[in-house]
This record gives C-alpha cells, structure tokens and sequence, in this order.
C-alpha cells in the first residue's frame, strides 16, 4: 500500500514536473505567439491601408492634374480635382475596392461627397464623419488611423488622411476603411490552427509557431513591400511567386494586390474610352522600340491616322455618338495591330499605329487593308448605321529619330488631309 502510495506518489509530481509546465509553457508560448501574431497582423493591416491610400491619391494624381477644391451649384456641393468632378465618378474607388475589399470615401470639409459605403442600396454620400476624426484630421491637419471607427453602425479599422487646396489648406479628407468583422475574422483563422498545434506539446508547438508565424509574417512583408512599390508608382514590379501560389487568405491578399495593379496600369497607361494606350504610355513604347531598332536593327514603321470630317459626326450625332465611333474605329485598330506592333490613342481622333519587324511594302499593304476595313465598317449608334473613313500618313525612313519620324508621318497625314482624305501617303 505504502510502495503504491509513492508510486502514485512519483506519478504526480512527474504530472507536475513535466507534463504540467509543458502544458503550461504550451499554453503561454501559443498565447504569446497568438498576441504577437495578431499585432503584427494589425500593424500589417494598418500599412495596407495607408498604401492603399497614397496609391489612391497617385492614382488620381495621374488621371487628375490639379488641386482639390470644391464648388456649389444650385444647392448641391461638387468636389472637384483640377477640372474633373469627383461627385458621381466612382469608377475608379469602386475597382480599387473590388480588388482590395477596402471601403473608400472622399470627404469635403467633414461631408462624404464620394463612396464605396452603401445603406439601403443608396451611397451614404452627405453624411458626415464623427467629432474626434475631425479634431484630430481636419483640423489639425494630420493622418491617423483608428481601430473601432463607427461608419453607419459597423466598427472599421480606419486610416484618414487631409487633403489640401493649392494654397496648403485643409479641405477635406481621403478614408480608407475595413470592416473589423473581417480583420477579426482573418485574426482567428489564423490563430486557431497555432492554439491547437499548442497543445501537441512544447516543442512541437513552439517549432510550428515560430515557422508558422515567421511564414505567413514574411508573406505578409513582401505583399506589403509590393504595395509600396505600387504606392510610389512602381507598377512593373512583380509579387514573390510563393506568396501567389498560397491557398490561404495570404494568397488571396496576394492575387487580389497583383489584381490591384493591372487595374492601375490599365487605369494609367490606357485611353478610358478606346482601352488603346494613351500618349503618355505610347511614348514609353516607341522609345523601347527605337532602342530595339538601333539595338537589335529590329525595324519599326510610324502611321498616323486621323478619322475624316470627325466633327460631322459629333454636329450630327452628340459626343455620345462621336464616342461610339471612336471606340468601334478602336476596336477595328485593335484587331488589326494584334501581333503586328501597338496602337495608341494619339489625341482626339488620331492614332499611332507602330509596326514592328516590317518593311515599309509591308506595312504599306496593311495599312491599306485597314483602310478598306474601315471604309466598310458600319457602326450602329441609336439605330443610325454611321460610316466614316480615315486618312493615314506612312514614315518612309526609318532610319531617323523618334521626333523625325513622327514628324515626317504627321506631314503626311496633313497632306492626306488637304487632298481629298479617305488615302494613305
């Protein structure tokens, strides 16, 4: 009986020396791992949104030339940057949204004129932002970001940021906000797998914990070294191909930034109407073609051309049907470059068409081709079938520089122009 005691005896405080403190250590190292994982979480999650905001601004920084202010007109208070009127225009806040799952808002003053939040199926533009944002934001001319903001009801993690007028004044502010349902959400799917690894035992748990932690940390700091990138303007880098690949949330995060950022580019190097690229981006390309013509002695061919009597057409039909045969004449370039060069959106209605790897016969039989492609084409505008033509000016020389040879193409195009129209020179 007295050897069974101590047996029992022994069993326990081998319970107590081993099995409970690694039970214990167990617990407190999950704990810990859990509590720092979160903070990091948190802090990873706050850097998003002020990516996502300094990227939101550059994006409209590029689209927009100009200051932010405001104007009212019968009643109703307009915010606008540089020319463009912000009211109404959520297209841009709407994608950025689609692939980020942040809420956007543009305030005036501390009214919502502009965003992603909805009530009753209905934007809650004219609504207003709670007292400490204001104080803190607007009027004390700082960013700051909150956990447990309010928005209609709902807590969000929120980042404001002020926004200035040409003279330096604060006029209103940019919100970038994510429900804290789903902060709180992602925060547990990851912390309960740790927890449960925990209890397998200390070595086991801290070893899974370390590499578990360090993993998804480590995906988290490349996906937020991306967005960085994207925020100042770096939209050709690319995101670590292991982090793509995850199956987790991370992955998720990770696609959906890479998403983010084709939408930027579409956004920036691309003409919003015709989807070709805009001049901006066209320059880019000629250049690297010219470099790969002196380079490589890979040969590229200058077009310009210009829709014929293309003012009729808006006289006739409103700019809405002047933009209707705009993008159908776009979409006839499009198909006819694919695979031959690139085509841009030169100004109004003139485009760039390059030819790359041609010769000048070549590209003279397919511009031709064009031509007749776009002689046929009827394009349906409210029931009207409207036909236009276009005039086109070849570079001949393709040995002269960039501005040579746009020069030279552009000749060519007047002179097309002042001889009846509807040619190639």
């Amino acid at each position: 009986m007295k050897e069974m005691k101590n047996r029992k005896s022994l069993y326990w405080k081998m319970l107590r020396m081993t099995v409970i403190p690694i039970m214990l250590l167990a617990i407190v190292i999950t704990s810990f791992s859990a509590h720092s994982f979160s903070k990091a979480l948190g802090e990873e999650v706050k850097k998003g949104l002020v990516d996502i905001s300094g990227t939101i601004l550059t994006v409209y920084d590029h689209l927009y030339p100009g200051d932010y202010h405001a104007v009212k007109q019968d009643g109703e208070l307009y915010m606008l940057k540089g020319e463009h009127q912000l009211n109404g225009n959520n297209e841009i806040i709407d994608d950025i949204k689609e692939q980020t799952g942040v809420e956007i808002t543009f305030f005036y003053g501390d009214t919502r004129v502009i965003t992603t939040i909805y009530q009753k199926g209905k934007r809650i533009v004219g609504t207003g932002v709670n007292a400490v944002v204001l104080k803190d934001v607007l009027q004390a001319k700082k960013p700051a970001f909150y956990e447990g903001v309010a928005i209609e009801e709902n807590l969000h993690f929120a980042y404001y940021t002020p926004i200035s007028d040409e003279s330096g004044d604060c006029i209103g502010m940019l919100s970038v906000a994510k429900p804290t349902k789903e902060v709180v959400s992602s925060k547990m799917k990851s912390i309960i797998p740790i927890i449960l690894l925990g209890f397998v035992g200390m070595i086991l748990a801290g070893f899974v914990s370390w590499h578990f932690a360090k993993d998804l940390v480590d995906g988290i700091a490349k996906i937020e070294q991306f967005l960085r990138k994207v925020a100042k303007g770096n939209l050709s880098d690319d995101l670590d191909y292991n982090v793509l690949k995850r199956e987790d949330e991370l992955g998720t995060m990770a696609r959906n930034a890479v998403k983010m950022q084709k939408s930027l580019i579409e956004l920036i190097e691309k003409d919003p109407l015709t989807g070709l690229y805009n001049r901006r981006s066209a320059d880019k390309k000629l250049k690297e073609a010219y470099r790969n013509k002196t380079t490589q002695n890979i040969n590229m061919q200058l077009v310009l051309g210009d829709i014929d009597y293309f003012k009729s057409v808006n006289d006739t039909y409103g700019h809405e049907g002047g933009d209707v045969v705009l993008t159908g004449i776009s979409d006839l370039i499009k198909m006819h470059i694919r695979g031959k060069g690139f085509a841009a959106r030169w100004g109004g209605e003139e485009f760039l068409l390059v030819y790359i790897d041609m010769d000048y016969d070549e590209v003279l039989r397919n511009v031709q081709k064009l031509l007749e492609e776009v002689r046929d084409a009827e394009i349906v505008y409210n029931e009207n079938k409207i036909r236009v033509t276009m005039t086109f000016g070849i570079n001949k020389d393709a040995s002269e520089g960039i501005e040579e040879m746009l020069r030279e193409a552009d000749e060519k195009l007047y002179e097309g122009k002042n001889n009846g129209r509807n040619r190639i020179v």
